[in-house]
């Protein structure tokens, strides 16, 4: 099979170079399994909805001039332009490749894990929704972070009774201040209890019934979640290449040696043009890095200057912010607006709290 560009991995990021690429008048191949998906699906809507956000159905790819795959890249001959794809082993003979396999979310090593339910793709929803459906149900969230704490507040809100465990001591603690603080006051206001600087010693099934045994007790529920994370993902045949995780790409997002090879997403170090090379894994930067792969691809390309950006809902709060935090060596309420500063004075940060209209006052701070 011929391809102009085959695109490894459909998320947020393969699909927003393959959208790309077929509005430069390059017809994409887009490999992966099922159709492209928004996000992990187990936040906010799809767990509303009980079914996963869909960024394209088969009309709308075919609409836009997009060709899909269904199947998995066993190997890969990056130099020659070749994939082989366990769809009746067919072959990918591709002028340039894209590599968008993002991350893959994995259990944390507690005996009895597998009784839990990772919070991270779509065949996952299908076990989720089987045992919301039933009303109020029991539900422990393994994980604190901004996923974990999304999908507790999305869930206690929809009436169920949930606790967050983590190992740290508070909700988003991985994040700056203020957003630990501010993000456990949103959890608590949806009902929901967390439980920080927990040891779990395992996890027990009794017919429908699962027991987290931890160090503050035993704690019985319908539903255990684990969002506790994931790692860059490069499927099989791909790391004979490129043995070390998050890739090294140039500033068009080529892998070093491999001239028509780009990755994106979640699975490259960033070469930003402000702030060097940078880990941001989130959707709008997976969409940045997967168009600005198009461009590279398409001739048109410069350096990647998108702004980062991320956004979350926990409960009835949304908390946004622009810039890159990890340049921040100092923090202060500016005018009801969270800016961090570097160590020579410039912002490089701002979070805004519940005030989105304010994202364009925050942008123009860092501009």
């Amino acid at each position: 099979m011929r391809a102009e560009v085959a695109i490894v991995g459909n998320g947020v990021g393969g699909y927003a170079c393959a959208a790309k690429l077929a509005r430069h008048g390059i017809r994409p191949l887009l490999i992966g399994r099922g159709l492209p998906v928004d996000r992990p699906p187990l936040t906010k809507s799809a767990l509303t909805e009980g079914a996963p956000v869909l960024l394209a159905d088969e009309e709308r790819l075919a609409e836009r001039g997009i060709d899909r795959l269904e199947g998995i890249v066993l190997e890969a001959d990056l130099a020659a332009g070749t994939l082989r794809v366990d769809a009746d082993e067919m072959e990918v003979d591709a002028d340039a490749i894209v590599l968008a396999t993002g991350l893959r979310y994995g259990t944390p090593p507690i005996p009895g894990i597998e009784e839990a339910v990772v919070n991270a793709n779509p065949a996952s929803l299908d076990a989720v929704s089987a045992v919301l459906a039933r009303g109020s149900r029991r539900v422990v969230v393994i994980g604190a972070g901004l996923i974990g704490t999304e999908t507790a507040a999305t869930l206690a809100a929809a009436g169920h009774n949930v606790t967050v465990l983590d190992v740290l001591d508070r909700p988003l603690d991985r994040l700056h201040d203020p957003l630990p603080e501010l993000g456990a006051g949103a959890l608590a206001a949806t009902g929901a209890r967390f439980r920080g600087g927990v040891t779990i010693a395992g996890l027990l099934r009794d017919g429908a019934l699962v027991t987290v045994e931890c160090d503050i007790g035993a704690l019985d529920a319908d539903l255990v979640l684990v969002a506790t994370g994931g790692t860059p993902f490069a499927p099989p045949g791909l790391a004979g290449d490129v043995v070390e995780l998050p890739l090294a790409v140039d500033a068009a997002l080529r892998l070093p040696g491999h001239d028509r090879v780009h990755a994106v997403g979640d699975l490259i170090v960033v070469p930003h043009a402000r702030f060097g090379p940078m880990r941001f894994p989130h959707w709008d930067m997976a969409i940045g890095t997967g168009e600005h792969a198009a461009d590279a691809i398409a001739g048109v390309g410069g350096a990647l200057e998108r702004l980062p950006y991320w956004w979350t809902d926990i409960g009835a709060h949304t908390f946004a912010e622009v810039g890159w935090a990890e340049a921040a060596v100092e923090w202060a309420d500016e005018g009801g607006m969270h800016v961090g500063r570097d160590a020579g004075g410039e912002p490089v940060a701002a979070l805004v709290v519940d005030e989105p209209r304010r994202l364009r006052e925050a942008r123009a701070l860092l501009a």
